[in-house]
């Protein structure tokens, strides 16, 4: 049985799939849930602000370094600049970005550090 550690090595490849699965979603979700107008049930809008945290927990714990935190400006940048979205989802999206999404994301590069087995010499003396 593998662990989640040998599931996502350290390596350029986990580091390109984890970036464009962080975009791809914060599209997906910005273009479909924050700019629609749909009225839709609690349940499931509720299902919707909760699965943005898991993403931004896996993220961090995927790429495990501090510099995962700069895509977190791509959803408020593509507010700015995306074609057909409202100019005024930038302050929402930029402080979601801020918080709840920055402290996740060290959060699971955190949890990665300490995952992850650490060598220890021999000579102790």
């Amino acid at each position: 049985m593998t662990t989640i550690i040998e599931r996502t090595p350290d390596t350029r490849a986990t580091l390109v799939k984890g970036v464009l699965f962080y975009l791809a979603f914060t599209t997906v979700w910005v273009y479909g849930f924050a700019n629609g107008q749909h009225d839709l049930p609690g349940l499931i809008v509720l299902a919707f602000f909760l699965l943005p945290l898991g993403v931004h927990f896996i993220l961090g714990f995927v790429l495990a370094r501090q510099d995962a935190c700069a895509l977190l400006a791509y959803a408020p940048f593509l507010a700015l600049i995306g074609s057909g979205l409202a100019s005024s989802l930038f302050v929402p999206l930029a402080m979601l970005a801020v918080f709840p999404g920055a402290p996740l994301v060290l959060l699971g590069a955190f949890i990665r550090v300490r995952m992850e087995p650490r060598e220890v010499e021999d000579h102790w003396f």
